[in-house]
């Protein structure tokens, strides 16, 4: 059958062991009030419901005085002691109501008064770690602003932690200030020198782009091979370095090589020779032969002196003639000894880009 237990009023058989919910045992230790019926536990010892007297004790009994009586004819009567059930009244414990409240406030104040300590605590932990990871920063910052920021931040912060912000922001000053000085001069040397003082800072790549565009004034003045190429070696990224290596390209072009001297010393030697021998189908031109060769000489030698100035020079799209100073003896056998029979020449004469003599100066140098 299922009933109610007694205990937490779920439903459970009344022959289950243990109340499935609440645990408390069932079978054998249930029963049921003789005035209402409800189920009660057998140790009870009155209904829960309405409150009737199930079980007594022999501590609830209280004996009544015996009665004596005295008949006419001597007997002595005497009347049974009848049990009575006295119900044992709960001792109600007077509360000290004052006390109460005031313990309550005690405690509610030292609660409070340990939770506003934990508070504080993990307050300044947490700003002893701001102000570490400021200081932190700030100590590998190169910007004077957020130095100068810390500082305003924490006023209160270690005074060691401050000596070290201060002196780290005078350095970077002076870094500015020697910055300042180098732009003013705006030399290669003071600029160099710069960077060699403060290798850490944060202008040396703009003092490295001004020293580049000063090295490039200096080779375009210069215009020469070598300058173009001392640049395109100081500065490999350089901004102008495209720039250099074309300039470097046409004038190295036009520079007179050992191929270029031998070329010409060669051209200017046949047409001498041509001339001191008149053969007349090397020669385009008769008119220095003619001029040259009088009647009684006989023997005819020219010799170069091995001075000789060149300039190549571009005369169209990838060709090159050639201008050229030079002075050259002449050795003479005459008939007649008392005539002339050495002089010297200083010769000008071009080069075509076909590689021909298309000018020819002869001037006679009085010794």
């Amino acid at each position: 059958m299922l009933i109610r237990c007694p205990e937490c009023g779920h439903q459970v058989s009344d022959q289950a062991k243990t109340c499935p919910s609440c645990g408390i045992d069932i079978a054998g230790n249930v029963t049921s009030c003789p005035e209402c019926g409800q189920i009660m536990l057998k140790g009870w010892a009155e209904c829960p419901h309405c409150h009737c007297v199930v079980n007594t004790e022999a501590s609830d009994v209280v004996p009544i005085p015996i009665a004596v009586k005295v008949g006419d004819d001597g007997d002595v009567e005497q009347t049974a002691i009848v049990p009575v059930r006295v119900e044992e009244q709960p001792v109600k414990k007077k509360k000290r109501k004052g006390c109460s409240t005031w313990t309550a406030l005690v405690v509610a104040f030292v609660i409070a008064l340990v939770m506003v300590a934990a508070g504080f605590y993990f307050y300044k932990n947490q700003e002893q770690k701001n102000e570490m990871r400021a200081y932190e920063n700030a100590l590998q910052s190169d910007h004077p602003m957020v130095l100068q920021s810390f500082l305003d931040l924490y006023a209160d912060a270690p005074q060691e932690h401050r000596d070290s912000i201060v002196a780290h922001l005078e350095a970077l000053k002076k870094i500015d200030s020697d910055w300042t000085s180098a732009c003013v001069t705006g030399t290669k040397a003071d600029l160099e020198k710069y960077m060699k003082l403060h290798p850490q800072s944060i202008h040396n790549t703009e003092a490295l782009l001004l020293i580049d565009s000063l090295d490039w004034v200096t080779a375009q003045r210069e215009d020469t091979p070598e300058a173009y190429m001392a640049y395109m070696d100081a500065h490999h990224d350089g901004s102008y370095y495209d720039e250099a290596h074309a300039a470097y390209e046409q004038l190295d072009a036009r520079k007179v090589k050992a191929e270029d001297r031998k070329f010409v010393s060669q051209l200017f030697g046949s047409f001498f020779q041509a001339l001191a021998s008149q053969d007349e189908e090397v020669l385009t031109s008769l008119q220095y032969m003619r001029r040259i060769h009088e009647e009684d000489i006989t023997l005819m030698v020219f010799t170069p002196n091995n001075d000789w100035k060149i300039d190549k020079q571009e005369v169209g799209d990838g060709q090159f003639g050639y201008s050229v100073d030079f002075t050259i003896d002449q050795k003479m056998e005459r008939e007649d000894e008392s005539l002339e029979r050495f002089c010297t020449y200083k010769v000008q004469g071009k080069v075509s880009a076909e590689g021909k003599i298309c000018e020819l100066n002869m001037r006679k140098i009085v010794q």
